[in-house]
């Protein structure tokens, strides 16, 4: 017995027996099999493992300053990529993104390994006073393989939840220089109306001074010509206002500079889309919130069938030396594997199953309500464009109407008539010009409302197909 043990303590002078081998042979192997290749897995990145290129955590944003003018098209381009208003969704896409790489790790079973040293032993023990185990938990591979499903669609969902917030950026941006040319035409404009206001002060100054004019007309002069500034500056500062804004959309910071080209702003912004060749249908088609609805019923099919696999039993395997204190004296790694499989839980998995077919008719409710909405809102939309449309001839012929009166009280000043009837002429044409520019700016945003809804105007900048290849 004595000479047994100094063999089993590495002696040179005694032989092992077969069976001592034999747990040599096996520990071994366990450390071929489970330790090296752990202390690999420890120091190799797990993405790099599948071969794929590691999610970036963060969205990093670009700062450098914008030189040159600035259009519409090149404004959209510039708030795609470095736009703060895009950051939080496109990090939800990430977030999807490294959930999905952790549901591909978890279709295969996750293993521990434990080891466990005792301080004291029975005499005359002939086993080491420690055991290793490699174990595994509790695995069902079609649960597995069910959820890695379902977590490509919660990416997918997140990627259409983007593109939804950058459909309503890229129309929020549009509207941003449709009111910038409306507010800088209307700044031209304003210059003019305080320049007529002052020349009717000084007309009405030179009447009362020659006797034929009195106080009292002077003094509502002096008012208009107080309001025209007043005006002015208001204008001023809501183009400054827009301008700021249109900056924080597209991520610049207050110090940097901005030039913008609102030139001809509903070329840029409307391209070549005719609102009398929308449709509904083209809409449905390309509605993102459309497209979220139909993925959460096939991400909801899955639910169920997830629901089901967790009615099969649970897969279980490992492998251990034998316990120091057993009277078996093998030193090999012992592998096992067995089922587990839950007696009562008090029906829980079954209800499950009936509960997720519950929410399914909840998604087909939702994705009808959907339609419903799309459809409500392609309705507003339309009548919304004629009424402006409405609106828009109206004030063209106010103008035009008095475009000629104003002609009429230029004919009448030159043959002689009162210069306060050609100014009151040309103040009454102004307010007019202004009227048509508000309705024609209310008829260019219902244009691009009808834009967005029908898809129209994100298409034009991102392509889903694409973008859901790349991400």
């Amino acid at each position: 017995m004595k000479n047994n043990l100094r063999g089993a303590a590495g002696s040179s002078l005694t032989t092992p027996r077969p069976g001592e081998k034999c747990g040599l042979i096996g520990e071994k192997l366990f450390l071929f099999l489970v330790v090296i290749p752990l202390a690999l897995l420890w120091f190799i990145p797990a993405p790099a493992a599948l071969g794929e290129e590691a999610p970036q955590a963060v969205v990093h944003q670009e700062t450098e300053a914008v030189t040159g003018p600035v259009n519409y098209d090149r404004a959209v381009r510039l708030a795609i990529r470095r736009s703060p208003f895009f950051l939080k969704s496109s990090l939800e896409v990430e977030i999807k993104h490294l959930d999905e790489t952790d549901s591909k790790f978890d279709l295969a079973p996750k293993l521990t390994f434990r080891t466990q040293y005792y301080v004291n032993r029975p005499e005359g023990s002939a086993n080491r006073p420690y055991t290793l185990s490699f174990v595994s938990g509790a695995y069902n591979p079609l649960e597995s393989y069910f959820t890695l499903q379902a977590k490509k669609l919660f990416t997918q969902i997140a990627v259409l939840a983007h593109m939804q917030v950058v459909s309503e950026g890229i129309q929020k941006l549009g509207r941003m220089f449709l009111e910038m040319e409306t507010l800088m035409a209307a700044a031209a404009r304003q210059q003019s109306f305080v320049d007529l206001a002052r020349q009717n002060l000084d007309y009405f100054q030179n009447r009362e001074k020659i006797g034929s004019g009195t106080s009292l007309e002077v003094k509502v002069a002096t008012q208009e010509c107080a309001a025209a500034k007043a005006e002015q500056e208001r204008l001023a500062v809501s183009q400054k206002r827009l301008h700021d804004r249109i900056k924080a959309v597209i991520g610049l910071k207050p110090e940097q500079t901005l030039e913008l080209d609102c030139k001809d702003a509903r070329r840029q912004v409307m391209g070549s889309f005719d609102p009398a060749s929308a449709s509904l249908e083209e809409a449905k088609r390309r509605s993102n919130m459309l497209k979220i609805a139909a993925l959460k019923k096939e991400l909801q099919q899955f639910n169920i069938t997830l629901a089901k696999a967790r009615l099969l039993p649970m897969v279980f395997f490992g492998a251990t030396t034998p316990d120091p204190l057993s009277t078996t004296r093998s030193r090999d790694l012992f592998f096992s594997m067995g089922l587990e499989v839950p007696v009562w839980d008090g029906f829980k998995r079954v209800r499950n199953i009936s509960r997720q077919k519950t929410v399914l008719r909840q998604y087909e409710v939702e994705m009808d309500e959907q339609g419903l909405d799309l459809t409500d809102k392609w309705a507003d939309a339309q009548e919304n464009l004629r009424v402006a449309e409405v609106n828009r001839k109206t004030a063209q012929a106010q103008e035009e109407l008095a475009r000629l009166k104003e002609r009429q009280g230029d004919i009448r000043y030159q043959s002689g008539g009162e210069l306060s009837v050609l100014l009151e002429g040309r103040k009454i044409l102004m307010e007019a010009q202004k009227a048509t520019s508000l309705n024609n700016l209310n008829y260019d945003l219902a244009v691009l409302g009808l834009r967005h809804l029908s898809g129209d105007l994100s298409a034009s900048y991102v392509d889903e197909q694409s973008w859901q290849q790349h991400q």
